[in-house]
C-alpha cells in the first residue's frame, strides 16, 4: 500500500510549490511561513485547498530558530511517520529558515527537495542523514571502488568483499541514493564507481576513526603505571 505523501513546504513563490504538488502527488501540505510573507501563504492555502489538498499553515518567527524548529516539529508531532512518506521543500531564501529545515528533516528522518524556478523544473533530493551513515559494509564497498580506477560489476564486489550478493545491492542502492556512488549498465552488467563525494566522505570517516583511536591510545597509555 502507497503511503500519504506529507509535504512541508517553506514558502518561496507559489508558482514553485504548484509545480512540486503536482509533480510530488502530495495529499497534504504544510506551509511553514514568516509573518511578512502571510498574503502569499492566504492564497496559496486557498488555492492548493480548491484541489483538495489537505493544507495547513504554520507561521514561524523569521529571526528565532528555535522558534522555527519547534513550530515545524510541532505541526508534525502528531503524524504517525510509519503511516506517511514525509518531505521537505526549502524556497525560503532566510537562512535561518532554512537550517532549521534542514534539522528538522534529520530529526524526522524526511528527504529534503531543493527546487529550481527556471524551466523544466528540476528537483534536486537530499536524502536523510541515517541513510549516509557508513556501516562497515558500506566503508568496505567504497574502499573497494576508491582502489579501482575503473567502474567495478556488482558481482565482483561481492566477491572481493565478501558481501553476499543480495546485501551488495542493499548497500550500493543507499550509497547511489546518499550520492556516494554512481551505476551504470554496461552490456547489462552494473557497473559501480565511486564519487568525489563518495571518496571525500570515506577519508573523513577515516580520518576521524583515527583521531577517536588515537586519543584513547593515549589516554590509555597515560593510565598506565610501570613499576621500576
Amino acid at each position: 500500500m502507497t503511503k500519504q505523501k506529507i509535504h512541508v513546504a517553506f514558502l518561496g513563490t507559489q508558482k514553485t510549490l504548484e509545480q512540486l504538488a503536482i509533480k510530488r502527488s502530495i495529499d497534504e501540505l504544510i506551509i511553514i511561513y514568516p509573518q511578512e510573507k502571510k498574503a502569499l501563504a492566504d492564497r496559496s492555502i486557498e488555492y492548493f485547498s480548491s484541489f483538495g489538498i489537505v493544507v495547513e499553515s504554520v507561521c514561524v518567527l523569521s529571526d528565532d530558530f528555535y522558534n522555527i524548529l519547534s513550530s515545524i516539529l510541532s505541526a508534525l508531532n502528531h503524524r504517525k511517520f510509519d503511516d506517511h512518506q514525509i518531505e521537505f521543500s526549502i524556497a525560503s531564501e532566510n537562512r535561518i529558515i532554512i537550517l532549521a529545515a534542514c534539522v528538522a528533516a534529520a530529526i524526522t528522518k524526511a528527504s529534503i527537495l531543493f527546487a529550481s524556478e527556471i524551466e523544466p523544473l528540476q528537483i534536486s533530493e537530499v536524502w536523510p542523514s541515517e541513510l549516509v551513515n557508513l556501516t562497515l559494509k558500506k566503508r568496505e564497498i567504497l574502499d573497494y571502488l576508491e582502489n579501482s580506477s575503473v567502474p567495478v560489476a556488482q558481482k565482483e564486489i561481492a566477491r572481493n568483499t565478501g558481501i553476499r550478493q543480495s546485501g551488495i545491492s542493499r548497500h550500493i542502492r543507499d550509497l547511489e541514493l546518499a550520492g556516494f556512488v554512481e551505476r551504470d549498465r554496461i552490456a547489462r552488467i552494473k557497473q559501480v564507481q565511486i564519487t568525489e563525494l563518495g571518496t571525500v566522505i570515506l577519508h573523513h570517516k577515516q580520518m576521524r576513526k583515527r583521531r577517536v583511536w588515537d586519543a584513547f591510545a593515549s589516554r590509555t597509555a597515560e593510565g598506565i603505571q610501570t613499576v621500576g
